[in-house]
């Protein structure tokens, strides 16, 4: 008997690419660039990547000063590569690093290298097998062609002394030796996929409605009409052969005219039209569409949910509009510590990593031996919900309500004493703001610190 398994279409296609001595990274080998250009025109993808990178950045090094160590001679600090690797990492899962050493086989220098520039070398290569290659363009971004001229080609990090000395030899030299490339992939001998890979599909949904919304904009947001005419009214430009044997078809002058009345400023305006008879009067024909504007507002809202979902991030980090004005932060406390847990696998590789690298440092960098990175704290103070707070509380003192509910509501609801709730109620109940902003709630044993209100 046989099992059918339901094929789901692979997500990278490796192949071998002879011409340059690598493996492909997916079928056009430019699967990380593609995915950077979806990001980008996805907003709340591109939210959650630059809240993800910030949480494995953290707050940097626990060592202090460790963050201000120059690492190369273009003045490359730890606390930069930090910041970078953790953008890399956030979205690729993977990073790089380009390694030089002086003739004491000791490393000198360590320099950032793009992730999405960085292709592995062909293990059936003989050249090229053990080696990464380094391009800046492999989705073709500036130039239509590859130029394998401009390929450089990197060892593979290994800090042995006779792996490095082999190594210099093979290159006619140290004027000649280019150095190594470290390569964090978890996947190790193949290519990984971008951290919400799974949902990649929803980048290019909201993308989509993105530019829906801008051509209904730029269409000023009015129903689709079809226009009658007897016949077409050709001009004398149209009348003119391009070569001899063709004619060449130009706009008519009132196809200009109605093009002028498309978009969100030409809209509804007038349009006057001239013909001669009944016969050549056009018609004008509105049809119904579909009404998108609620369709594609819960396709957006589904969309963005799937793309937060993929990326784990917490949604009140990334949207906290609809937070509890009332929780005390509360929530976002408790979102801030289910990240730092969430990224923590992701900062622990990192100080792994930059241990085992600035261990064969030419000079001493960190004699602590302490690469632990901070995790962002939960104690950040919840100033738009103390704001919410401030503006319910203003809401209450101007609503028509006996003063012992009031009293009651400022007590048991927002944590003032009873003292200060008749304080601020006067006795007859009425209220008036003595400006426009809002009434804060002070320091209260169980709940947030808010800012105090000018003298």
């Amino acid at each position: 008997m046989k099992t059918y398994i339901s094929q789901q279409e692979r997500r990278i296609i490796v192949r071998q690419l002879k011409q340059w001595g690598i493996i492909g990274y997916d079928l056009d080998n430019a699967y990380p660039q593609r995915m950077l250009q979806m990001v980008g025109q996805s907003p709340t993808a591109k939210a959650c990547w630059g809240k993800r990178a910030a949480y494995i950045a953290g707050n940097g090094f626990e060592q202090d000063k460790l963050g201000d160590v120059v690492i190369n001679d273009k003045k490359l600090t730890l606390s930069k590569l930090l910041k970078r690797l953790a953008i890399d990492k956030a979205i690729f899962v993977g990073f790089a690093m380009h390694i030089n050493y002086n003739a004491n086989y000791e490393i000198s220098e360590v320099s950032y290298v793009k992730f999405e520039d960085v292709r592995q070398g062909d293990p059936d290569d003989v050249v090229n097998k053990d080696k990464f290659a380094v391009y800046f363009d492999w989705g073709r971004k500036t130039w239509k062609s590859i130029y394998a001229s401009k390929i450089d080609y990197f060892h593979r990090y290994n800090p042995d002394p006779e792996v490095i000395k082999k190594q210099v030899i093979e290159s006619d030299g140290w004027d000649n030796y280019k150095g190594q490339i470290f390569y964090f992939n978890p996947e190790i001998d193949d290519y990984p996929l971008i951290y919400a890979d799974c949902v990649w599909e929803d980048f290019e949904t909201e993308a989509g409605i993105k530019v829906f919304n801008n051509r209904e904009v730029n269409t000023g947001f009015l129903p689709s009409t079809i226009m009658f005419m007897p016949g077409r009214i050709e001009e004398s430009a149209n009348e003119t052969p391009t070569d001899g044997k063709e004619y060449r078809s130009y706009p008519t002058q009132l196809e200009k005219n109605l093009a002028t009345f498309q978009g969100a400023k030409s809209s509804q305006k007038m349009l006057v039209i001239e013909y001669q008879d009944e016969s050549q009067k056009p018609e004008i024909h509105p049809y119904d569409i579909q009404n998108n504007d609620k369709l594609f507002e819960s396709t957006e809202k589904s969309v963005e949910n799937r793309i937060i979902k993929g990326w784990e991030v917490p949604k009140i980090l990334i949207d906290d509009t609809k937070s509890s004005g009332l929780s005390n932060g509360g929530e976002k406390k408790e979102a801030i510590r289910e990240f730092n847990n969430n990224t923590a696998p992701d900062r622990l590789e990192l100080s792994e990593v930059l241990k085992e690298i600035f261990s064969h440092f030419y000079t001493p960098v960190n004699t602590s031996d302490n690469w632990d990175i901070k995790p962002i704290p939960d104690t950040v103070t919840d100033l738009n919900g103390g704001a919410k707070i401030g503006q319910s509380i203003t809401q209450l003192l101007l609503t028509d309500m006996p003063v012992e509910n009031k009293v009651w509501i400022l007590v048991y609801t927002f944590g003032f004493s009873e003292k200060q709730a008749k304080d601020m109620v006067p006795a007859d109940g009425t209220f008036t703001p003595v400006n426009p902003k809002p009434i804060t709630a002070p320091k209260v044993t169980g709940t947030i610190e808010t800012e105090k209100e000018d003298e």
